[in-house]
């Protein structure tokens, strides 16, 4: 340093103030992230220098100055760069490519004193740039389609840089050419300049000719990538796939959500044609017209069964298939065999029924209205000579529309597991389920999904509806209620009759004994002591599953559908659980000696009698209780033995002859009731109804082993006291789990 300049700053000090203390941060480096090369300039001031309490020196900025050569030797010396008055970060471009530029810092106090330190310096080579990663993807497929030849280009910019190796991505140019790669962003013929990643068409091509593309991504700086890893090779060529071998698509609800369910078969290989798969694409207006058309649905690879849930209750979709080579070529040719549509429906299903009630003929009586999906249907029934139920046209997999599924329950009310329908002793993955086992912690049951009903006479005809969803006011879930009045998503009813452990519970467990000769308060006991949402079987499940039965059958004679159950006159006992574990959901016979099986539960009718909570005969007057709480409009706050706060039935007074068959039954709301006893075996509901109109009556339902044609689904027995007893009735279980909180 000069002479001159060590007084001048000597004096300065004494004179002037304290020297400020070096930078808290200073840095310059080459940034790459602009449009232009850049030095990126970091500064950040010292602090004011204190002492008890005191300020010594206060700092008013910093003069930023540069050099080429050797750093600026103070605050005059070479070019400047920026005087600061604050931290800042700022960008210097006045810079060459190719250069080391020398930065020096001066910060300086509100006396003009500098602090002309070397450890404010950083030093800075300007170069042009870094090179990108190479493209995240790059890939030339055959595209054949509408008698055009096509490339379909799929290409993925690489990501910018790292703070390591800054730069920012503007683009890739892909370049093609027919006699090898082309090196670099000039050579070849230009395909485009890409700005974003992005799948396009290369329509410019000619069928067999192989084309060789390369990608070159390029930075904001102009630095381009040329490696050999950016390259892709196609041969456009136009052996067209067949048609699909199917494709249907119908409206369904999953999770109780509309859905399409798509059904695909891809069509077959063929010589120099192996199929990969098709895409399937939809609008709301027409048929896509190729695979770029329309909305995406989906990509297939497979033969199978899909769904698309991205859709709208009430619109029609139209959904093309567009089956695709190996090679890439697409099958656009529009055939039928490709196009499928469907309305969407806020409902899954709407089944149901009408009967005339003055008909007396089982079948006759019945039938299927226009206004439901099912007024085409077969009817379900037995063959008793093949001892194979057939379902008809109605669902047959356990879990599908309203049919149940078998299942383990726990007392909780959680389903363990699921039971194989064709074998209760295995579950559905095969493995030995525990329907045998009278120490798991719950009972074999079946499961029933949320099911909205609607009934109603006029003219003398009975309506039964049924649905997945409330299609109006009129619809009502009286099996999916709770205690608390919430509604359920499921239902359980027992698979086989009640039998008593060793905790006195009643449990319906697989090759147990029947528990019989128990009082319906001995029943309700032994129900409850499962938990607080068990009970015995109540009268909204059974009316519910009457309506199905003679729905399903097309026939109110259901013993002749379905099987005729345990009832031969000359039986002298009950058959026990398990018997039927092999048979699926539905199965029956003619002897009258080996039981009846519907809906996944044996002897619903015959075998033992089966007393039902919420149904009183109260000295000739019918009262009911659909749900435990009061959502029924009851006043009784759960289910008793005497009637006291059920709804009264009017008209509906038994009569006719006890021991009779049913000729008559009143409508209501939530199904019908018996009421006459005139009828025959062959005739109207073909089932017997007991009464006693003098006396308070707990009523029992399907009959008993030795009861004849008289039992079945409608049997009723409404002249017993809820005291008495006996070996031929017993209770089984049901279960509704509180909703979830």
């Amino acid at each position: 340093m000069a002479e001159e300049d060590l007084i001048f700053g000597k004096n300065r000090h004494f004179f002037g103030g304290i020297e400020p203390s070096n930078m808290i941060e200073f840095s310059a480096n080459y940034d790459a992230t602009g449009t232009v090369s850049r030095a990126k300039v970091i500064a950040k001031l010292p602090a004011d220098t204190m002492i008890d309490g005191q300020t010594l020196c206060s700092v008013a900025g910093a003069v930023i100055r540069k050099k080429v050569g050797a750093y600026p030797k103070d605050e005059f010396d070479g070019i400047l760069v920026k005087n600061i008055s604050a931290d800042e970060t700022f960008y210097d471009e006045d810079v060459e490519i190719g250069s080391t530029y020398y930065y020096a810092a001066f910060p300086f106090t509100t006396q003009g004193v500098y602090n002309r330190n070397s450890a404010n310096r950083s030093v800075c080579t300007i170069i042009a740039g870094y090179e990108p990663n190479n493209m995240k993807a790059f890939t030339a497929t055959s595209a054949y389609s509408n008698g055009q030849a096509r490339v379909r280009i799929n290409a993925t910019l690489p990501d910018n840089g790292t703070t390591e190796r800054p730069y920012t991505i503007a683009g890739a140019i892909i370049r093609k050419s027919t006699t090898g790669y082309p090196t670099s962003e000039s050579d070849g013929v230009l395909v485009k300049d890409l700005k974003a990643s992005e799948e396009f068409y290369d329509t410019d091509v000619t069928l067999n000719t192989t084309y060789y593309y390369a990608a070159f991504p390029y930075t904001t700086q102009g630095v381009y990538n040329r490696n050999a890893a950016n390259r892709a090779t196609c041969k456009p060529v136009a052996i067209i796939p067949g048609n699909m071998q199917a494709f249907t698509v119908e409206s369904a609800h999953v999770g109780g959500k509309p859905q399409v369910k798509i059904t695909a078969t891809l069509p077959a290989n063929a010589t120099g044609c192996t199929i990969a798969g098709a895409v399937i694409r939809r609008s709301t207006t027409g048929y896509p017209a190729n695979e770029s058309d329309g909305s995406q649905v989906m990509t297939i690879t497979a033969n199978g069964t899909y769904y698309d849930a991205n859709v709208t209750a009430g619109v029609t979709y139209y959904y093309a298939a567009f089956p695709y080579s190996t090679d890439g070529v697409y099958n656009t040719n529009g055939n039928s065999a490709n196009h499928a549509s469907c309305e969407v429906l806020a409902r899954e299903y709407l089944y149901g029924y009408d009967l005339v009630k003055a008909t007396s003929g089982p079948a006759a009586r019945v039938t299927y209205p226009s206004d439901v999906d099912n007024a085409d249907f077969t009817p379900a029934a037995m063959n008793f000579n093949t001892s194979v139920f057939s379902y008809g046209s109605w669902p047959s997999t356990p879990g599908e529309k309203f049919m149940p599924q078998p299942c383990m329950l726990t007392f909780a009310g959680l389903v363990d597991h699921y039971l194989n329908p064709n074998d209760y002793t295995k579950k559905t993955d095969g493995s030995a389920s525990k329907v045998a086992d009278v120490s798991f912690g719950g009972n074999a049951m079946m499961e029933w999904p949320k099911i909205f009903v609607k009934r109603w006479e006029e003219n003398g005809v009975y309506h039964f509806r049924c649905s997945d969803v409330k299609i109006d006011d009129d619809y009502e879930c009286w099996c999916n209620y709770d205690r608390n009045n919430n509604e359920i998503d499921h239902f359980y009813t027992p698979i086989f009759f009640g039998s008593k452990d060793s905790s006195n519970r009643l449990r319906s467990i697989s090759g147990q004994s029947n528990s019989v000769s128990t009082t319906a308060a001995n029943e309700i006991t032994y129900a409850k002591a499962n938990g607080n949402d068990w009970y015995t079987e109540v009268l909204a499940d059974r009316l519910l599953i009457q309506d199905l039965l003679v729905m399903m059958a097309k026939t109110t004679e259901c013993q002749t559908a379905y099987g005729y159950g345990r009832c031969k006159s000359s039986n002298s006992n009950a058959i026990g659980q398990g018997t039927m574990n092999t048979k699926g959901l539905f199965w029956g016979d003619d002897d009258q000696t080996s039981g009846v099986k519907v809906f996944g539960m044996e002897n619903w009718w015959g075998n033992l009698w089966r007393r039902t909570a919420g149904y009183i005969n109260a000295n000739g007057t019918q009262k009911v209780k659909l749900t435990r709480g009061t959502k029924d409009g009851s006043a009784a706050s759960d289910y008793n033995t005497d009637g006291s706060g059920y709804i009264s039935v009017s008209g509906a007074t038994p009569a006719g002859t006890s021991g009779g068959y049913i000729s008559s039954m009143k409508t209501e709301a939530y199904g019908r009731l018996p009421v006459t006893a005139s009828g025959s075996a062959t005739t109207y509901e073909a089932d017997g109804m007991w009464y006693n109109n003098n006396q308070n009556n707990y009523a029992y339902f399907g009959g008993y082993w030795s009861d004849d044609l008289y039992v079945g689904p409608f049997s009723v027995y409404l002249r017993i006291a809820a005291s008495a007893s006996g070996a031929y009735s017993g209770a089984a279980l049901s279960c509704k789990p509180l909703a979830a909180a």
